[in-house]
Order: C-alpha cells, then sequence, then structure tokens
C-alpha cells in the first residue's frame, strides 16, 4: 500500500471529532504562522534589547512550567476541549494585549498570558488526540494533526512575509514599524477567533475515569517505582532537548536578519518552506517507524539534523544556510509526533493528561532558561555559541533516547 492511499485510508476511519480537531489545527496553523514570524520582531521595533527578548520568551515557558500540571487536572475535569476552547482565549485576549500595551510592564504581562495558553493548549493535545483514535490509527492522527499544523504554518508564514509591507502601505508607515507589525499580530488574533468555531463543534464523547477504576497507572495515589522509572526516562531526553531548542529555535528569524539581513518577504517564504519541510518529514514518519520502530526512528532524524544544525550556524552562505534550515527542521521534527505516540502508549489513559503535563514541564522549564541565557549571548558573543550550546544538547538527548528505550523491543512499531 503507497504512503499516500495508507494515509486516505486512515483519515477515513477518523471520528468526527478528529475531523473538527483537524480543521481547527489548521486554521489556527495559519495563525501560529503569521504571529510567530514577526512578534520578536515587534518587540525588537519597539526598541527593546536582544536581552529583554529572551526574558520574554522565557516568561511563557515559566508560566507553561508551573502550569502544565494543574492544566492537565483541570483538562481531566472539564474534558479536553474545554480546555483547549480556553486556550485560544487566552490567546487571542494575549496577542491583543501585546499590539496594545507595548510597554515592557505590558509585554510582560502578556507574556505570562501566552504561557497560560500554551499550558492549556499543549497540555491538552496529546491526551484529547489520544481518546478520539484507538491504537492502530493513533500514530496516524498524531502525524497528520502535526503536519496539517505545519502546512497551515506554510500558507501563514507565506502570506505573513507580505502583510507588513500591505499594513506599511495602507497605514502610510514603514513595513518594518511597531505599527505595521501591530497590525499583523492583530490580523492573526482575527484568525485564532475563527478558530474557535471548529472547535466548539467537538463533542466531548470521554467520560472521566472513576477514582477507583482498575489501572495500572492509578489517576490517585502514589506512582509506582516503576510507573516514576518509565515517565522519568521519558522526560529526562525532553529536558536536554528543549535546553538546546529554547536557546536558538525562538530567535532563527532574528538569526536570518542579523545574519544576512533578509527581508520580511523572505523571511516569509523560508518559513513557510520549513513548515512544508516538516510536514512532508511529518506524514513520512509513520512508514519509517514501521520499518525502524518509533524510538530508533526519533533518534536517528535527530542525530541526521546536526550537521545541517552545523551548517546552518557556522557557514555565511545565506543558500547553503537555507538549505541547511529546511533539512534540519524536517530531520530534526519529523520524530515529535512519534515521541508523543509513543509516550502516550507508554501510560494508561487515566494517567495521560498528568504525564504530557509532565513531558511539557521538562521542555518548557529547560527552554526557558536558555532563552533567557541565549538573549544575553546575543548582545555578546552573538549566536555561534548558541548553536554549538543546541548540537551538544541534541547529541546528548538522543543518546539517552537510545539508552532508554531502543534495545528494548517495541510492541508497536508504530
Amino acid at each position: 500500500m503507497s504512503l499516500a492511499r495508507e494515509y486516505l485510508t486512515q483519515v477515513r476511519r477518523f471520528n468526527p471529532n478528529a475531523r473538527w480537531y483537524l480543521a481547527y489545527t489548521f486554521m489556527s496553523g495559519i495563525g501560529f504562522g503569521i504571529s510567530g514570524l514577526f512578534y520578536n520582531l515587534y518587540v525588537l521595533s519597539l526598541g527593546h534589547s536582544p536581552a529583554f527578548l529572551g526574558i520574554l520568551l522565557a516568561l511563557p515557558l515559566v508560566a507553561v512550567t508551573v502550569l502544565a500540571v494543574p492544566a492537565g487536572v483541570l483538562g481531566r475535569r472539564i474534558g479536553y476541549r474545554n480546555t483547549l476552547l480556553w486556550g485560544v482565549v487566552a490567546l487571542v485576549v494575549s496577542l491583543v494585549g501585546t499590539s496594545v500595551a507595548p510597554s515592557a510592564a505590558g509585554l510582560m504581562v502578556f507574556a505570562v498570558g501566552f504561557g497560560l495558553m500554551h499550558a492549556l493548549l499543549d497540555v491538552s493535545n496529546a491526551p484529547f488526540v489520544a481518546e478520539n483514535s484507538s491504537p492502530s490509527e493513533r500514530t496516524h492522527l498524531f502525524s497528520v494533526q502535526f503536519a496539517v499544523r505545519l502546512f497551515a504554518s506554510f500558507f501563514g508564514s507565506l502570506g505573513a512575509g507580505l502583510l507588513p509591507t500591505q499594513f506599511g502601505r495602507i497605514l502610510r508607515i514603514g513595513a518594518e514599524s511597531p505599527g505595521a507589525y501591530r497590525a499583523t499580530l492583530l490580523l492573526s488574533a482575527a484568525v485564532f477567533v475563527l478558530a474557535l468555531v471548529p472547535l466548539v463543534r467537538v463533542r466531548r464523547i470521554h467520560a472521566v475515569t472513576p477514582a477507583n477504576a482498575a489501572s495500572p497507572l492509578r489517576p490517585t495515589g502514589k506512582l509506582s517505582r516503576e510507573e516514576a522509572a518509565v515517565l522519568t526516562k521519558l522526560f529526562v531526553p525532553q529536558v536536554i532537548i528543549g535546553m538546546g531548542a529554547g536557546a536558538l529555535v525562538p530567535f532563527l528569524n532574528v538569526f536570518f536578519k542579523v545574519r544576512f539581513h533578509v527581508f520580511d518577504g523572505l523571511l516569509g517564504v523560508l518559513f513557510a518552506l520549513q513548515a512544508v519541510a516538516m510536514g512532508v518529514a511529518t506524514l513520512a514518519g509513520p512508514a519509517v517507524a514501521a520499518r525502524l520502530g518509533r524510538v530508533r526512528t526519533v533518534v536517528l532524524t535527530q542525530v541526521l539534523s546536526i550537521p545541517f544544525l552545523a551548517v546552518l550556524g557556522f557557514v555565511p552562505s545565506l543558500p547553503l544556510a537555507s538549505i541547511a534550515f529546511l533539512a534540519r527542521a524536517g530531520l530534526m521534527n519529523m520524530g515529535h509526533p512519534l515521541y508523543s505516540a509513543f509516550a502516550m502508549d507508554r501510560v494508561d489513559e487515566a494517567r495521560r493528561g498528568t504525564a504530557n503535563a509532565l513531558l511539557i514541564m521538562s521542555s518548557q522549564g529547560s527552554r526557558a532558561v536558555s532563552s533567557w541565557l541565549a538573549g544575553l549571548l546575543q548582545q555578546g558573543p552573538g549566536f555561534s555559541p548558541i548553536f554549538a550550546l543546541t548540537i551538544t544538547c541534541y547529541l546528548a538527548a538522543s543518546g539517552l533516547t537510545h539508552r532508554f528505550f531502543s534495545r528494548r523491543a517495541e510492541p508497536d512499531r508504530g
């Protein structure tokens, strides 16, 4: 069976909730493509320093670290669909607030709002997908959902590259002025409002598991030693990945501006193509995992991405850096939905909200530290030590993932 036919067969099996969620994912992906491209540039255009930008990028991650477990508990009580709804509302409020309150204090307050949004959305995503899919289709649904978001981000980033220029002409201001970037962020907020429509159509079909239900991973009580060991092995590599990613990934648009002086239109094209590369790689992930196993696929693609990361950071050529940027993104992110599906399969349904919250906390907490550090480094030695840190972290995390899980046979190869 061809890869395309296999996906079409699996998509036809998705229940209505999963299909509405994919529609929401597409619309919100467009919004993230727009806002993600220009938030950093908006802050810098206001006259704030890279160090302050690092603080702003760290604050949401700190908030996620603090709020992830409460958000997981909340999702378990009121339903993951409802926490997703409240997460989008928090996102819209934060985007509007960031646009109309450009002072340092205002930006910091609404940066925490972004953290609340990420806690509600990120913690709810994996359990929602898991409870709306059977084990046989789960890996495909995780990959399709991730790919849909990335392809939507393609359209968002591609269009976003032109928006500041158009708003500049309409408002008769500079294309790289705060006003042009502000109008672009407000447009992304409107897109997220539209994304609420398919999410409202999702119906909660899963009842809360009783506290006394038989389960190898109980929703109440202390974790057993075996359970704690599994969760620790799942999230330790994510701590290290988060340290490397947080130092670099949020600043890649700034990197291209500083190192190669690209204009907004080209920046939009680069990030749009990145979304395509990640989407194609994500869709190919289950087929690769079916042959190699999910964990081996995750480790292999992460390691293969590292040479491209080195080219991006240390070769002063825009064409080569652009190719490396796309290849690195595709390889590094191919394994993300595979790892999420693997993690959800390693814990019982009653523990998925908490387990996903721990995974998010482990990653976002380290991202907060490294984002703050990277902001300081940009004002001193620049991006070279940041790339070195990220490469080291990715190598270490890949080695640990291999050691923890690759030596054990996987009952489900994805």
